[in-house]
Parts: C-alpha cells; sequence; structure tokens
C-alpha cells in the first residue's frame, strides 16, 4: 500500500513496474483499464490506519463519434440535445472504474460520465469545466483533443505532460456534485494524470481521494502517465479510430515506445536531480544540525568540565588536575572516532546490499550475455573454469588483458547483442537501484545501454533477417558504440568478480557454479566434445 500523503521516487518505481505487469496479463486495452483502475483503487492508502485512500479512480480514452456503440451515441445525443453534424466528434468514454459504491465499479452503471461529448471548446469549457481546466492545466491545447493532428502526433507523444492536482476538493467551483458526491465521501483531493497516444488518442486517469494529496506527490505521477502510455501501447493496433488514421503501424509503434521511454528517464532524472538539490540545500543542513544540537549538550559539558580542572590547576598548581582535565578531551576525540567509524560501517552495509544484487542480476537475468561475451572472444581467451580457479592476482591480470578484446566475428558479436534485447527489464531495474540509491556513475551506465537496446530493437524490426552488428560496420561511430556496450559490459563483470572474490568468496564461487551448470554452458561443452 502506498501513503500519498509520504510518496517517493520508489514508491513511483514500484507502480510503474506494477502497471508493466498488468500489461503483460490483460488481452484488450478495456481489461487494462479495469486493472489499472483496481490497482490505484486497491493500493493507495493510510499506511497507518490501513484504510483506502481512492473513493472513486476512473480511466476515460477519447474516441471519434462514429467508433461509439449505438447506445453510447444515444447517451451522448440527449447530452447535447441532437445528433452531432461531426461524426469524427471527439468524446471521452469510460474505459475503467473503481470505487467505494458497488455501482461505481461497473463503467456499464454509470449514469452521466460513461461518455462525454467534446464537441467544441466553448461547450466543454461551459458544461464539462473540469475536463477543460485538466486538459489545460496538463498543458495541453484543448484543440489537439478535439481536432488531433497526426502530423502533430509525434511531437505530442513525446511531451511530457503536467498533472492535473486539486489539492482542496472541498468547496471548489470547479469539481462539480459537491452535495452529492465531495462531501458525503469526504472527497479532499483530486488528481489527474494522462497523455497522447501515437494515434492522437487522449488518455486520463482520475483519482478522488480522501487523503490530502500534497503537490510533491502530484508531480510523481508524471512518471506514472508515461508507465500508462507504455502499458496501452500493445493494444494501440487495434482499432482505436481517429481522423485519417485507423490504426498504427508496428514500426510507429515501437517509435513510439522509444519515445515514452526516454521521456521517463527524463522525469527520472529530473526527479532525481530535483531531490538530490533539496537534500543537499535544505534537508542535510537540518539533518547535520539535529545530529549537532543531540551531541552539543555532551560536547559542552566534556569541555567545560576540563576546562574547570585546567582553573583548579591554575589555583593549586597540582599535576593530578591536568590528567583530570586531559580525560573530557579524550572522551570528545573518541566520540568523534566512533561516529566515523560507524559512518563507515554504514557504507560498507550499503555497499555490500548493492553486490548482491548485482550478484542476482548476472546469475539470472543477465547470465546469457556474458555466456555469449566469453564464447565470442578470440582474445584474450577466457572460460568460466579459468575465472573460478584464479588466485586474486591472476584475476586482475585477464581483467587487464580484457583492455585489449578482440571478438572472433561479427556473427559472434551479434549472438552477443541479441542477448541484451531480452535483457531489458535487468538494466532498467538496476536504473532505477542507482536512482533509489543515489549512484550517479551506474545511472549513466544505465541510460546508455536502455538507449542502446532501443536502437538494437527498432532495427530488428524494420530488418529482422539482417544482424544489426553488419549495419554497425558501415558506421564508424555506430560500431563504436557496439564495442563499447560489449567490452565494458564483460570489463565490469570482471571487475565486480574481483571485488566479489575479495569481500564475499562463497559467493563468488556460487555465482561461478551457476554459470558452469547452465544451459548455455553444458551445449557450449557438448559442442567441444
Amino acid at each position: 500500500m502506498f501513503d500519498l500523503t509520504k510518496f517517493s521516487i520508489q514508491d513511483m518505481s514500484e507502480v510503474g513496474d506494477a502497471l508493466q505487469q498488468l500489461e503483460l496479463k490483460a488481452k484488450n486495452i478495456d481489461e487494462l483499464s479495469d486493472m489499472m483502475v483496481q490497482y490505484f483503487f486497491d493500493n493507495l492508502g493510510d499506511t497507518q490506519t490501513g484504510e483506502k485512500s481512492s473513493v472513486l479512480v476512473r480511466f476515460f480514452m477519447t474516441y471519434p463519434y462514429s467508433s461509439l456503440e449505438t447506445e453510447l451515441q444515444q447517451s451522448a445525443d440527449k447530452m447535447l440535445g441532437a445528433k452531432p453534424e461531426d461524426q469524427d466528434m471527439k468524446c471521452l468514454k469510460l474505459l475503467g472504474t473503481a470505487g467505494v459504491q458497488p455501482e461505481w465499479s461497473s463503467t456499464i452503471e454509470s449514469k452521466s460520465h460513461r461518455i462525454i461529448p467534446l464537441q467544441n471548446e466553448e461547450k466543454v469549457k461551459k458544461i464539462f469545466y473540469m475536463i477543460y481546466e485538466f486538459i489545460d492545466q496538463m498543458g495541453m491545447d484543448i484543440s489537439n483533443v478535439l481536432y488531433p493532428d497526426t502530423k502533430l502526433s509525434s511531437e505530442l507523444e513525446e511531451r511530457i505532460f503536467d498533472v492535473y492536482h486539486v489539492p482542496e476538493a472541498l468547496g471548489n467551483p470547479h469539481i462539480p456534485a459537491q452535495k452529492d458526491f465531495i462531501i458525503p465521501f469526504g472527497v479532499k483531493s483530486l488528481m489527474g494524470f494522462g497523455g497522447m497516444l501515437p494515434t492522437g488518442n487522449l488518455f486520463i486517469m482520475l483519482i478522488f481521494s480522501k487523503t490530502k494529496i500534497p503537490h510533491k506527490t502530484a508531480n510523481l505521477f508524471k512518471n506514472t502517465a508515461l508507465h500508462i502510455r507504455m502499458a496501452a501501447l500493445p493494444f494501440v493496433n487495434e482499432k482505436i479510430f481517429v481522423i485519417d488514421k485507423d490504426e498504427i503501424t508496428e514500426e510507429e509503434r515501437l517509435r513510439s515506445l522509444i519515445a515514452t521511454q526516454r521521456s521517463l528517464l527524463e522525469v527520472y532524472k529530473t526527479t532525481t536531480e530535483s531531490t538530490k538539490r533539496s537534500e543537499s540545500v535544505s534537508f542535510n543542513i537540518a539533518n547535520v544540525i539535529g545530529k549537532f544540537t543531540k551531541k552539543i549538550w555532551l560536547y559542552v559539558c566534556l569541555i567545560f568540565i576540563s576546562a574547570f580542572f585546567l582553573f583548579v590547576h591554575w589555583l593549586t598548581h597540582n599535576e593530578f588536575t591536568l590528567h583530570l582535565a586531559a580525560i573530557p578531551i579524550e572522551i570528545l576525540f573518541g566520540a568523534l572516532l566512533i561516529e566515523k567509524i560507524l559512518e563507515r560501517k554504514r557504507k560498507v552495509e550499503q555497499s555490500k546490499r548493492l553486490m548482491h544484487f548485482r550478484c542476482y542480476l548476472f546469475r539470472s537475468r543477465l547470465r546469457n550475455i556474458f555466456h555469449a561475451n566469453l564464447n565470442a572472444l578470440k582474445f584474450p581467451i577466457i572460460s568460466i573454469s579459468k575465472i573460478k580457479n584464479a588466485s586474486l592476482e591472476e584475476l586482475k591480470q585477464i581483467r587487464k588483458d580484457a583492455d585489449h578484446i578482440e571478438y572472433a566475428s561479427l556473427d559472434a558479436m551479434e549472438t552477443i547483442i541479441e542477448g541484451y534485447v531480452p535483457a531489458y527489464h535487468a538494466f532498467y531495474s538496476f536504473m532505477e537501484w542507482t536512482i533509489i540509491h543515489d549512484i550517479d556513475s551506474d545511472f549513466k551506465d544505465m541510460i546508455y545501454i536502455l538507449h542502446f537496446i532501443e536502437e538494437v530493437k527498432q532495427y530488428k524490426h524494420s530488418n529482422p533477417d539482417t544482424p544489426y552488428v553488419y549495419e554497425a560496420q558501415k558506421n564508424r561511430s555506430l560500431m563504436k558504440k557496439v564495442k563499447k556496450v560489449l567490452a565494458e559490459g564483460l570489463c565490469n563483470f570482471l571487475e565486480f568478480l574481483i571485488e566479489l572474490k575479495k569481500m564475499e568468496p562463497a559467493l563468488f564461487y556460487e555465482l561461478l557454479a551457476d554459470y558452469e551448470v547452465s544451459p548455455q554452458m553444458e551445449k557450449r561443452q557438448g559442442g567441444s566434445q
């Protein structure tokens, strides 16, 4: 359960992962919509009381009037007072709903919001002002929603839109149903987030909460909007109709996916930098002051005692008082030394946790990549058994030799490249770890690898029968990128093994034992016999 009053970057990351899992379970956009609203309804709450924060969660998407079922067209006609002349008029269709009342968990039972016709800007502003305000707060021109231009779709889908946030819903003149909904159900805040799909369809997620939502929390949900777009993209191939564009091609869908992932990385980077600035300016100062004030009484007492004995020595000239005066100073320096030791110990523990996390990735989700990399080497010849039986000095020499890597062939390099594509989520998980634990160097490396994987995926889609490395060979800068990813990946792996052998030798042998018995290694050994 995620507390909206204490929502963090780590929570944001976990929500994103959960939405990606829902994408794998859903069969179509309707199922995905139901799963998403239910997820937010069930998982946003007060961590102290265990109560749910959400009163109502709803997911909408724009469709043209002509694509709607007869029943929904009739509902739209009734709202407008007549049949619309423009059959391509945009309508917001309720795709998913979950709430505290049983009837709020069914789109069919929704009385007045199952379909919302967006006839023109004037009508939307007059009748559905909350929708108008939502689009405006997101930083989007309403004309892009009412009259989508396919030429602008790529530009819009690369935008990171703002979040619609109403911190005080009670008494807000733009939030309807105050007497029937806001007051009786204790709605305190409203939050909405969304964006554009490559087809030009606007999607909206609305959360009515009885927990007051801080602005900082609402801002983090920009990222969640991007995760929803990623989850919805696999279903965009279905006919979600827009003007002059019945459906998008697989290539367009992949380009949109890349644009979304770039936006995600940008949000992560911006959020992390903002958090760092906040911590460095305010949190760190407050933290230092807090720690100091807790100990200052001790420091003052020790210095006062020492000064007192020095004063007694000045009066009496008794040498013993000098020894007594030195004791508090020794205690003071001892306390400072212990504090430094404890801080160092904390850093060592954090380093160990990172090591275990990396070990998990290398033992499971990245194992095939490193098997392929070792198998493809022409120089130096490195095997798992050689690494396992090497001394620490021999292992360091293996790493030194790896500075001059040569691969047996382009096809051998292609085998390694192909291993990176299914490992995308492993690198993404590690990137999130680096964000949470503030590891800048690894964060930049992960972004570089993620971009490389997306380029490979896009090329493979357009050229399924041509190895990516053949195309890279024609372009010097592209080949440089391939060699950087492959060679640095192996070097980082060897450096990790050196560190692991120093600090956790038992874990070192466990990891390599797993590599020796893996199917890929068995296949290689069988082929050499």
